[in-house]
């Protein structure tokens, strides 16, 4: 099944139906945001048209890869309360624990199987096995992660927020890649230096990617 307009189409009217209750971004007073220096005279469609998803997205093996389009990509989403994301996962591809403090996510799946799940304030864990078609949500700011488990094909994911621009806090990076006193993770996690340096180490690199 590939990326159709037929499977976005569904995906957005669903999801603005959600997000059009409860937006997370400030409310617009007038029909759409324009930036500062856009001649409105010589507005047209093209204004409200976001091509960046052309030509799908490609994934090396065992990992993730993704397109976005917030408003730092696509500027007509300025106080929209959405934003749009076509994302891939090779066999073996993960997204570790994050979160998105701006907005919810509504998960579509396009293509293949998805393990996902989200924990609660209580810590309870709500987790499941997408298959194509299925559409799962992540209530905005909870912890989530995903994962493609399947050894032979690749998944093929849309993901809309509640928010033009969602924000990501990625746990493993913020934790062991922030420069919090070794002492206070040494505590906080009950295990030894050792354990901490070895967690800290990847990060020692300056490496960094898209969380979604």
């Amino acid at each position: 099944m590939g990326f159709t307009r037929h499977a976005a189409a569904v995906l957005c009217v669903v999801f603005l139906t959600v997000s059009g209750a409860r937006g997370s971004d400030p409310e617009l007073t007038k029909d759409f945001s324009i930036p500062p220096g856009i001649d409105t005279s010589k507005l047209d469609g093209s204004f409200f048209t976001y091509t960046g998803f052309r030509g799908g997205v490609s994934t090396a093996p065992g990992e993730t890869g993704s397109k976005k389009a917030t408003v730092v990509e696509f500027p007509a989403l300025d106080g929209l309360g959405i934003s749009f994301f076509l994302m891939s996962f090779a066999p073996g591809g993960v997204l570790p624990p994050h979160l998105h403090p701006r907005g919810s996510k509504l998960i579509y799946m396009i293509q293949g199987t998805l393990t996902v799940g989200f924990m609660d304030s209580n810590h309870k864990l709500y987790n499941s096995t997408l298959e194509e078609g299925d559409v799962y949500v992540v209530p905005r700011a909870l912890v989530h992660y995903m994962a493609n488990l399947d050894g032979d094909k690749e998944t093929k994911v849309i993901f809309a927020f509640s928010s033009s621009n969602p924000g990501s806090i990625r746990l493993p990076e913020n934790l062991f890649g922030s420069k919090i006193p070794t002492k206070v993770l040494e505590k906080s996690f009950g295990v030894s230096e050792q354990v901490i340096e070895q967690l800290e180490a990847p990060y020692h690199k300056n490496t960094t990617g898209d969380y979604h």
